[in-house]
């Protein structure tokens, strides 16, 4: 299969840190991944719901051309990469969903107080004003629910009633969001965590 030579030029600007180059890929590819989106949901979940999950597949594709993970000489056109990665992004988010937890244990998985949470080491005083700084590189809605939860310490309900959005929403939020600042930390070297 011949590979389109302005796939090969684009995804290797991308992986060179071309930002130009990655606002070119989502202009040609933002309509089919959200066709792709809604197709495969096929309307179960909010217009907002679907525009996190396409936020977090154009995040997934962004990383993962940076890495350099895209293999044109494998013979897969990069539209056909790009619709694998959206694929395995709604797979994950229908996984969730069939494995969703109560919101007590939401909670008790998000509280910062207890010993056995992972954020309880990073998330203290002396460290508050660094993770802050990290939120302001978030998107203003994931800052946002990592702000209340761990600046102030508001409930998962709580949470919901102030944006007016599912607990389910708020905790799944969280948990992207949380991701999400572990990456910026991590770039930073700011703490050693396990995982990718």
């Amino acid at each position: 299969m011949i590979i389109d030579q302005n796939d090969l030029t684009i995804t290797a600007r991308i992986a060179e840190g071309d930002p130009e180059a990655e606002k070119f890929l989502f202009l040609q590819f933002r309509d089919r991944i959200k066709f792709m989106v809604r197709i495969r949901l096929k309307k179960q979940i909010s217009s907002e719901d679907q525009q996190d999950i396409i936020s977090e597949i154009q995040h997934a594709i962004l990383i993962s051309l940076r890495k350099g993970s895209y293999k044109p000489d494998l013979g897969k056109p990069l539209e056909a990469y790009i619709a694998g990665i959206a694929s395995n992004i709604i797979g994950q988010y229908f996984r969730k969903l069939s494995k969703e937890k109560t919101t007590a244990d939401l909670d008790h998985l998000h509280n910062v107080a207890d010993d056995g949470n992972n954020l309880s080491e990073i998330i203290n005083e002396e460290r508050k004003e660094k993770i802050r700084s990290y939120l302001k590189l978030l998107k203003p809605k994931y800052a946002e629910v990592l702000y209340m939860r761990f600046y102030e310490n508001k409930s998962i309900e709580e949470i919901s009633d102030n944006l007016g959005i599912e607990k389910r929403r708020v905790s799944e939020r969280l948990n992207y969001a949380f991701k999400l600042l572990l990456k910026e930390c991590k770039k930073d070297n700011y703490f050693q965590y396990s995982g990718d």
